[in-house]
């Protein structure tokens, strides 16, 4: 919304007419321009790297040139040409279910499970898009604004900025201030997404944190007193996305058994980068989407709220073959093994050949969580 009021202007996204002078810096950034020759074709020989970024450039150019609106790049840029090109490259197809179950005259809050940086809300945006929604503002963490680069193309898509470690007083402020924000975006009759936690869950175990609904409400204490009629007007959806192959499964694994070992992980210089391009390119095989029906319910706290949110992302989940050949593996059973075939488990062993055997008992681990979370959302005790 270009109306937006100024004491926002430190965690909104880029409005309409800042859009120009965006589409001028995105076209003389060398490093989008290698990072898209790297996307088509990673193995160019080092003599063409020159000519190719050139042509690249030059494309870009005539495309960005005529971008003036957030819309307009959304469409055009994001959903024409970096989700088409994901699709047919680097996925076996994306289903979704659910959808018709939101009239789309309403606002919601989209809550998903969170697994890959930047795909999660991509492809909910796009499903959304394409079957007449609104596209929905994303919730950022401002410890993913790595560059300009990458601030640029988060702020492009209707991102609003999270702002993370901070002291306790300022943390409070901000957390209020956000609140504010999105509760301003719901009354204007805007989507939001947002994800379940802080950062991806690396193990599989998708848990929502209890403090993104208190956040929601901290605004709004004194205008709503009556906390549980305040949730139930959220149109809260929970939202399971699910990956048959995870691409950074490689890579999350050891940053789990670096934890493991040595109680921390340090995170290198460029690692969510590498994670946000390893995430847009390697293969993630099927995709699908379950958009849940919005919760209601008598909810006593936000811890009550995140359980319902949870039962409701595990319930939704799609479980892959190899999520059930990572089951059976990990506990020594074939409780699944009407699941999948014996091609499938030799496919899926043969693609983590060499892997040191902790990783890849953590690898199991990683698929077969999913599978226990599932049991668990159909277990009517919980």
């Amino acid at each position: 919304m270009d109306n937006t009021p100024e004491k926002f202007n430190d965690i909104r996204p880029y409005l309409d007419e800042e859009i120009p002078d965006v589409m001028k810096r995105l076209v003389k950034n060398t490093l989008l321009t290698s990072t898209i020759r790297l996307m088509i074709w990673p193995k160019c020989p080092d003599f063409l790297n020159g000519l190719v970024e050139f042509a690249i450039r030059f494309y870009l150019g005539k495309k960005l040139k005529k971008i003036k609106t957030v819309y307009e790049f959304q469409a055009k840029i994001v959903g024409d040409f970096l989700l088409k090109w994901v699709l047919d490259n680097s996925t076996d197809g994306l289903t979704y279910s659910g959808l018709e179950n939101l009239p789309k005259d309403n606002s919601y809050i989209f809550i998903s499970n969170h697994r890959d940086i930047v795909l999660d809300p991509a492809f909910i945006d796009y499903l959304l898009h394409t079957n007449g929604h609104r596209v929905p503002y994303i919730a950022f963490g401002d410890n993913l604004l790595i560059n300009e680069l990458v601030t640029d193309l988060i702020m492009v898509n209707k991102s609003f900025i999270v702002k993370r470690n901070l002291p306790p007083r300022e943390a409070l402020n901000a957390l209020k201030h956000l609140s504010e924000y999105i509760n301003y975006l719901l009354r204007h009759g805007e989507h939001l997404w947002i994800a379940q936690r802080e950062g991806r869950a690396k193990d599989g175990i998708d848990q929502t944190n209890p403090a993104i609904i208190k956040m929601f409400y901290l605004s709004e204490r004194k205008k709503s007193p009556d906390f549980n009629q305040y949730i139930n007007s959220l149109n809260i959806v929970p939202v399971a996305i699910s990956y048959e192959k995870d691409p950074c499964d490689r890579i999350k694994a050891w940053e789990l058994y670096r934890k493991n070992k040595k109680g921390v992980h340090k995170k290198k210089k460029n690692e969510d980068l590498v994670a946000m391009a390893a995430g847009i390119s390697k293969d993630k095989g099927k995709v699908h989407v379950e958009f849940g029906r919005p919760i209601q319910g008598n909810f006593e706290d936000d811890k009550a709220v995140a359980k319902e949110i949870d039962k409701a992302i595990h319930s939704q989940y799609k479980l892959w073959p190899r999520n059930y050949i990572a089951y059976d593996i990990y506990y020594k059973t074939d409780k699944y093994s009407d699941f999948y075939t014996e091609m499938e488990k030799t496919s899926f062993l043969s693609s983590y050949n060499n892997l040191k055997p902790e990783i890849l008992e953590i690898i199991f681990q990683i698929y077969a969580n999913p599978v226990s979370t599932y049991e668990a959302s159909q277990n009517p005790q919980n």
